[in-house]
């Protein structure tokens, strides 16, 4: 059965992409929802396309955080699953602003959007091995992580070239990040938001576009822009991308052994 693994995915784009995805297969997948949201995961769940009696909708609660956290999450679900077909990863803060550190001692921006990221798909490269149809990733981020994103992608589509790796910048999204405590401009966000809604799209509409460019994305390193076309990307230096890896993993790594 075709498994789905959705991080993230009890709100915003990421919520959006696991119905997409449930529609797709009516139901008969199975499906894993990642978050700390536990009703609302429940919510989205009775959400899907009633399955048949094969089909497995669940939740696992993990605040993606602490690496140590996402490192037993991704234990268990080696232990449990057969394979993993797509991997879904949109968890992420939009902040304006500076550090603040986790438990961890690192910049919870950086934890959610670039370091937990990259121990869910490194950690879970063994079961997309196993997918039959050539895994799939997707990544939805924004600006202030993309360089690091790229490059991640691109060392792991190298390593593993029957997989799909796809970085989606999702644009304007009218999603719950956007908040009165996300805003940190002098310009009031009572009247700042408006405007936004006016331009943006509604998380249901960019993970309709975004899945559907995930289901056509052949194997390699993809980037789409927030209509889900194709953009252009000038690979990095190789030498670039080895400096951020080895850094990546090395802390990664240290996070697990505490």
């Amino acid at each position: 059965m075709i498994t789905g693994v959705f991080v993230g995915g009890t709100s915003g784009i990421g919520r959006a992409m696991a119905q997409a995805f449930a529609r797709h297969t009516n139901g008969n997948a199975h499906i894993v929802i990642i978050g700390r949201n536990k009703i609302a995961a429940a919510e989205l769940i009775a959400s899907f396309p009633k399955a048949d009696t094969n089909a497995i909708h669940e939740f696992i609660p993990c605040d993606v955080s602490l690496i140590t956290n996402v490192h037993n999450t991704t234990s268990e679900l080696a232990r449990r699953l057969q394979r993993i077909d797509y991997l879904v990863l949109s968890s992420g803060i939009l902040i304006f602003a500076g550090r603040n550190e986790t438990s961890e001692g690192l910049d919870d921006k950086m934890a959610l959007s670039y370091y937990s990221r990259w121990t869910f798909i490194h950690d879970l490269i063994p079961l997309m091995q196993k997918s039959e149809r050539g895994a799939k990733v997707n990544l939805l981020t924004y600006d202030h992580i993309l360089d690091k994103i790229n490059l991640l992608e691109q060392k792991f589509a190298k390593e593993e070239p029957n997989m799909s790796f796809n970085h989606a910048f999702p644009g304007f999204v009218r999603s719950p990040m956007l908040t009165p405590s996300t805003w940190y401009w002098k310009i009031p966000y009572y009247l700042v938001y408006p405007i936004f809604s006016f331009i943006s799209v509604t998380p249901e509409v960019s993970g309709d576009i975004h899945f559907a460019a995930l289901l056509e994305s052949p194997p390699g390193f993809h980037s789409y822009n927030p209509k889900g076309k194709l953009m252009q990307y000038k690979p990095a230096e190789e030498e670039t991308v080895e400096i951020v890896w080895e850094h990546t993993l090395e802390l990664t790594e240290r996070l697990h052994e505490h």
